[in-house]
């Protein structure tokens, strides 16, 4: 293949990105910003106090943990959830638990190991990774990373997603106008991060090294190989949906199940349009602690796999 064919190739997959994963990025955002605003008119401030507003303990954060992974959200689609919640006033520590335990406890890795290896490995990654991401959450708090969110809670009177006062439901008609407005005054406000995000994900979109991960396997010791998944996973953009397919075709060349979790925990985790949408709720030792903590989970989740297998 020569030069040229591969840079036409490389170019025509960044353009495709931008165009469809970028749409799709865009849809989300819209969809669940959209969501979020119903539920905070539908369910005003006051009658929504509970353990998770202002709550920094493991109950709260577990709860949010198990919302997360209830909630079939790839990274990037995360954040206007985790916008909303930090508006409304819920902790620090479930907040914090919610966005690492979505994207990293997803169905995309739990198919596809009840599929190769069994419904017991399945149910251990839920299970630990509920543990992690709620002690993630705790840890997160205890160590006053708080003090690194710029985002701050509506007044107490409100609770839509822009801070603007709605004493009762207004109806579906008003509330859904209302809604889209404020998707897209949303939306206008993380345009350049999430741009960004797209740009960087474009060029490196689709190179997922399946030849490099697979001779990674005989030239590293297997504790260098979990570490080694987990970097190469952090800068790409996978979806829960995309992992199936990779994951099925890495399983088939004989790659090991436990590095394989680590690898995909990584990249479905975390991504490039996630960390540049971060920035506008965090100040830049939040962000990094968020990546890292991906990056421990994934290689913990590979490691409690590969125990039960």
């Amino acid at each position: 293949m020569s030069d040229n064919t591969t840079l036409a190739q490389g170019v025509r997959a960044f353009f495709e990105f931008l165009l469809m994963d970028g749409a799709l990025l865009i849809g989300l955002f819209l969809l669940v910003t959209w969501s979020v605003v119903m539920l905070q008119q539908k369910m005003p401030f006051q009658a929504t106090q509970g353990s998770l507003l202002g709550s920094s303990g493991w109950r709260s954060a577990f709860a949010a943990s198990v919302g997360g992974v209830i909630t079939p959200f790839c990274s990037c689609s995360t954040i206007p959830v985790l916008s909303g919640m930090l508006r409304a006033g819920v902790g620090f520590v479930p907040s914090f638990a919610f966005l690492v335990a979505s994207p990293v406890v997803n169905e995309g890795v739990f198919i596809l190991l009840f599929l190769t290896v069994g419904f017991i490995p399945g149910a251990v990654f839920i299970i630990a990774g509920l543990a992690l991401t709620s002690a993630a959450g705790v840890i997160a708090g205890r160590l006053g990373m708080a003090r690194h969110v710029t985002i701050t809670p509506a007044p107490q009177s409100s609770a839509t997603f822009l801070g603007q006062k709605v004493a009762a439901w207004p109806g579906w008609q008003p509330a859904s106008r209302f809604a889209w407005l404020a998707a897209k005054q949303e939306l206008r406000t993380v345009a350049p991060y999430l741009l960004v995000g797209l740009l960087i994900g474009g060029l490196i979109y689709g190179a997922v090294p399946k030849d490099m991960l697979m001779g990674l396997v005989d030239r590293l010791p297997a504790a260098w190989l979990y570490l080694a998944c987990a970097l190469v996973g952090v800068p790409l953009y996978i979806s829960p949906i995309a992992a199936l397919p990779i994951g099925f075709a890495l399983i088939e060349k004989g790659f090991p199940v436990g590095p394989l979790v680590t690898f995909l925990v990584a990249a479905i985790g975390t991504s490039p349009p996630e960390v540049m949408l971060l920035f506008r709720l965090f100040r830049l030792p939040l962000v990094i602690a968020h990546t890292l903590t991906v990056v421990l989970c994934a290689l913990a989740l590979g490691l409690a796999v590969a125990l039960v297998l």
